[in-house]
C-alpha cells in the first residue's frame, strides 16, 4: 500500500514537471501569445499568430505542432488545414495592414513590421 502512495505521488511530480516543460516550450514557440479581442481571432488562428509574432517564421509542420500537440484523441487534421487557418487569417488581419507571407513549400512568415503592429494593436486593448 505504502509503495503504491510513493509511486502515485512520483507521477504526480511528473507530471508536473512535464507540465512546466509543456508551458516553457509553447512560450518558446510563441503559442501562448493572447491577441487583442479587436482581430476577433479563434483561439487555434491566435496560437498562429503567436508563433508567427514570435518567431517571424515558421514551417507548416512547426504550425502544425503547435495548434494540436496538446490533443489527446491522437486523431490529428490533414496538414493542409495549417493552409485554411493562414487564408481565414489574412482575411482577418489585412484591414489593419497586416500581411501573412509564404515560404514557398515550406510555411510562412510575417515581416518585423507586421510583428510590431499586432504587438500594437494586442498592447493598445489591453
Amino acid at each position: 500500500m505504502m509503495d503504491q502512495e510513493a509511486r502515485i505521488r512520483a507521477l504526480e511530480g511528473e507530471n508536473d514537471r512535464l507540465r512546466e516543460q509543456l508551458r516553457a516550450l509553447e512560450a518558446a514557440l510563441g503559442a501562448e501569445f493572447e491577441p487583442s479581442v479587436v482581430l476577433g481571432l479563434t483561439p487555434h488562428e491566435a496560437r498562429l499568430v503567436g508563433v508567427l509574432v514570435k518567431r517571424g517564421q515558421a514551417t507548416r509542420d512547426q504550425l502544425m505542432h503547435a495548434l494540436y500537440a496538446l490533443r489527446m484523441d491522437g486523431d490529428e487534421p490533414e496538414i493542409k488545414i495549417v493552409d485554411v487557418y493562414v487564408c481565414k487569417l489574412r482575411k482577418k488581419l489585412a484591414p489593419y495592414g497586416i500581411t501573412i507571407g509564404t515560404i514557398w513549400g515550406q510555411g510562412y512568415s510575417m515581416s518585423s513590421e507586421n510583428r510590431a503592429r499586432v504587438r500594437q494593436l494586442t498592447e493598445q486593448a489591453a
